[in-house]
């Protein structure tokens, strides 16, 4: 089964992700900021994270220079309420897949899952 790792300082979010996440067939895992994500993706790579972008200790633009700085690939989607245009551009930049505002709707997130992780886009193991 392929892992989602949600990445929000938000509990309220997390939860309310997990809940659509687990519905669309997918195992979640989480985190509570971008230190704790970047541990866990070092560990044991998910097959696609969520990543908001406003967090403490590691916000998601450091995750994301991380990630590219380490060579670690894996799809982003990176869901955030700043809507700003060069934070979408900046986190295309850095590799992100797909850059969502929040409130998602269940749909749209699912699409976008579904759209990622589907075998013409990705492998069934995550990428390094």
């Amino acid at each position: 089964m392929r892992r989602i790792l949600i990445t929000d300082d938000s509990q309220f979010q997390r939860k309310t992700l997990s809940a659509i996440i687990q519905k669309a067939g997918y195992e979640v895992e989480t985190a509570s900021n971008g230190r704790e994500a970047l541990a866990q993706i070092e560990a044991n790579p998910p097959h696609c994270l969520i990543l908001d972008m406003l967090m403490p200790e590691i916000d998601g633009i450091q995750v994301l220079e991380t990630l590219q700085a380490k060579q670690i690939r894996l799809p982003v989607i990176v869901l955030t309420a700043d809507i700003q245009e060069w934070m979408k551009i900046r986190c295309l930049e850095l590799g992100a897949s797909a850059f969502l505002n929040k409130p998602v709707t269940q749909d749209i997130l699912r699409m976008e899952l579904n759209q990622i992780l589907s075998p013409s886009h990705t492998q069934d193991t995550p990428c390094r």
